[in-house]
């Protein structure tokens, strides 16, 4: 049972920090060089996520399933750079992980 405090608690917390932020300090009150920031923010969550994401995958036991990984990233990635949107983006992602996730 103290777990499932515990866990609530957690939970909790994270959902004030995210409210608190949202409302008590709204993006418009932001200095301008801190908004224009913001916009690469959600780029740079994904980019962080990607590289730990390939640092478990890419191995040297296993050369044919790393170029499978990084061709799969560069495919996305070239995906996003041509055409600039995150619903293809994460569609092609998805559908590279589908497949290899099969062909392995």
């Amino acid at each position: 049972m103290s777990e499932i405090v515990a866990l609530a608690g957690v939970a909790l917390a994270c959902w004030v920090f995210r409210i608190a932020f949202v409302l008590l300090v709204p993006a418009e009150k932001l200095p301008a060089r801190v908004q224009q920031a913001l916009t690469y923010l959600a780029p740079a969550v994904l980019a962080g996520i990607i590289a730990v994401e390939m640092s478990s995958v890419v191995t040297p036991a296993d050369p044919v399933g790393s170029g499978w990984a990084v061709g799969a990233l560069a495919v996305v990635g070239l995906v996003a750079y041509r055409f600039r949107n995150l619903t293809l983006t994460v569609a092609v992602g998805l559908a590279a992980v589908l497949v290899l996730d099969l062909l392995r």
